[in-house]
């Protein structure tokens, strides 16, 4: 008998599906949309009994997947193991139903309906990997206190060869194609005479990460609604970076799409080189939208909220 293993996973958009197959690293798996806001969605997989490798590796691969999904649909997303069960050997993925049902990790903060599970970004290389597991984390989070620390984490991602400060001192001044911030967001820290870079690493992240300061320098108070606010405007610049940095300087810029090698075959994410060389056809067709979705889009709704 084999193993179905159960992962939930937090995603605050919406997709047009309800259930897709797909194979993501080499682990096939079964997305299933739950009751949003009552219980968190889930993904499955069928691995061999008591294979705990084959675990780590299936688990691996769904929070890789998260994160790129996170990121491909500008979402608050969140990814945690549920358990598993025994499951047939001759029973096949498709036929799998969740059995494990949990309450939902990320806070609710609206939804985008109607989204469609098309591409992800091209994960690479380790780095990458990892700068998207901290961006996943840090807008998931409920505490601007760690999703600055994740923002900031991104920007340490790399090796010892930069420094965070002077990267967005760097970026700041030299405003590069694809980068910008709100002129208005950076007027509202108090920088003083110092940059952008210092404010943000000594203020915020020094201030977050160690209680105990050196005389003069800055204690955070997370009982005073100042300093509450002051972070929020500054977890809203450092995100900013954060991004520019896992797409410039990460170099995430390709992407990986679902479709079917055969007419009927088990969904797949391959590059575009790999596309290119051979047949495919669309994992799944586009649903189509509801009557009322559709006058909405061509502005012919009278109801403001569709």
């Amino acid at each position: 008998m084999a193993y179905l293993m159960e992962i939930s996973f937090d995603n605050s958009c919406r997709l047009a599906l309800n259930q897709y197959l797909f194979e993501y690293h080499g682990v096939r798996f079964k997305l299933v949309q739950d009751k949003t806001r009552k219980w968190a969605d889930h993904l499955l997989t069928v691995v061999p009994m008591g294979d705990t490798a084959a675990q780590d590796r299936a688990f691996a691969a769904a929070c890789e997947f998260v994160s790129a999904l996170g990121w491909e649909l500008h979402a608050r997303v969140a990814v945690w193991e549920s358990g598993g069960g025994g499951w047939p050997d001759d029973l096949p993925l498709s036929k799998a139903k969740p059995n494990i049902f949990v309450f939902p990790h990320v806070p609710f903060a609206g939804n985008l309906v109607n989204c469609h599970l098309r591409r992800l970004p091209h994960v690479k290389t380790n780095e990458q990997r990892v700068a998207l597991a901290l961006f996943r984390e840090a807008t998931s989070s409920n505490s601007v206190y760690l999703s600055f620390l994740f923002y900031w984490q991104i920007l340490e991602v790399g090796g010892d060869d930069h420094d965070p400060a002077s990267f967005v001192d760097e970026t700041l001044r030299e405003q590069p194609l694809g980068f910008y911030v709100d002129p208005a967001h950076l007027a509202e820290l108090p920088l003083g005479s110092r940059s952008l870079g210092e404010y943000l690493s000594d203020d915020c992240r020094h201030a977050i990460a160690h209680i105990r300061r050196w005389p003069g320098k800055k204690v955070l108070d997370l009982d005073r609604r100042d300093e509450r606010s002051r972070l929020v405007g500054s977890v809203r610049v450092i995100k900013t970076f954060a991004e520019y940095f896992v797409r410039e300087r990460l170099g995430l810029k390709d992407y990986v799409y679902l479709v079917r090698l055969r007419r009927k075959g088990f969904p797949i994410f391959l590059d575009s080189q790999t596309i290119a060389e051979c047949e495919t056809w669309r994992a799944y067709a586009e649903p189509d939208l509801h009557p009322m979705f559709r006058m909405a889009l061509k502005g012919k709704c009278r109801n403001p909220q569709l």
